[in-house]
């Protein structure tokens, strides 16, 4: 298809994958009628890495076709405010009952994470840290214990452990001005918002200040979530106003994962569109190299 940099299959949900190993590995974190619990006062050192089996997987499959190495790979990482997010520390509101209120049990999975990011460094060469909860979380005020501070320093914290990766985060939704200043604060390489569904968000960080962090935007074209498959023209129209914003140094993405693209019950009809969303935004990436 021609894509730049694929991902490793990601094919179960997202804290799930990351987990379900912990719940294995004498953490605290139990599984309970399908919700995630913390039993112990703090959770406890992992034995191992947690969430990298689709990882590996996909190294095993390249090295064994000679194709790693010649393939760009990227790899997600589920961050330690969305894992945090899953799980339960009291009954109560969500997220107040959530361990995300609680910035040491962040801090815990944050440290716990560090030994993910130094595996997938090994092989990958860009590495994503997906936390769509911020969005939520983060508007005009952070609703918890902790400051922006805080979420710089868990984020400096995975990105020293990736290495030599090129490291940035994901963050879907609309982004408040709060959010968008923390995350330039910080020392990722790149930043992933939605654009196509949220066009709000090419206005929330000051052009001048963006190109001065040094960091790269990967801005999403496509839609994630209406099936309508949008044409070539649309999607540079979407690139062209990117590269007035942010410059001319862009990752091209789609809005967010296609997990919920389902057209009339059918996750095969989904798919379907999805792979012709993808081959239209290569195009339009082909497109617009030649403009430049």
């Amino acid at each position: 298809m021609g894509i730049d940099l694929p991902n490793y299959p990601q094919l179960i949900e997202m804290g799930e994958q990351f987990l379900e190993d912990l719940t294995r590995q004498g953490t605290g974190i139990v599984k309970r009628s399908s919700r995630y619990w913390l039993e112990d006062e703090r959770i406890g050192e992992a034995e191992s890495p947690p969430g990298l089996e689709p990882y590996l997987w996909t190294v095993r499959y390249l090295e064994g076709r000679g194709l790693l190495g010649r393939i760009k790979l990227k790899a997600c990482i589920t961050g330690p405010f969305t894992l945090a997010s899953y799980i339960n520390i009291k009954e109560g509101f969500f997220p107040y009952n959530t361990a995300i209120s609680d910035a040491e049990r962040v801090g815990e999975l944050t440290e716990i994470l560090t030994t993910t990011c130094k595996r997938m460094s090994d092989s990958a060469p860009v590495i994503s840290i997906d936390e769509p909860i911020l969005g939520v979380i983060v508007g005009r005020g952070i609703p918890f214990n902790y400051d922006g501070e805080f979420i710089i320093e868990v984020y400096d914290r995975l990105r020293r452990a990736c290495g030599d990766s090129f490291v940035g985060t994901h963050v879907c939704g609309r982004i408040s001005p709060l959010l968008a200043d923390i995350l330039l604060k910080t020392e990722l390489d790149f930043i992933s918002h939605e654009f196509h569904d949220t066009p709000s968000n090419f206005n929330v960080y000051n052009p001048e200040r963006f190109r001065d962090s040094g960091k790269v935007m990967a801005v999403g074209c496509v839609s994630t979530r209406k099936p309508r498959i949008e044409e070539v023209d649309e999607i540079l129209n979407i690139i062209r106003r990117a590269t007035e914003r942010f410059g001319r140094d862009l990752i091209l993405t789609p809005d967010c994962g296609f997990r919920n693209l389902i057209i009339d019950g059918s996750r095969e009809r989904g798919y379907t569109v999805s792979m012709r969303k993808l081959r239209n935004l290569v195009r339009a990436s082909l497109e617009f190299k030649g403009e430049v």
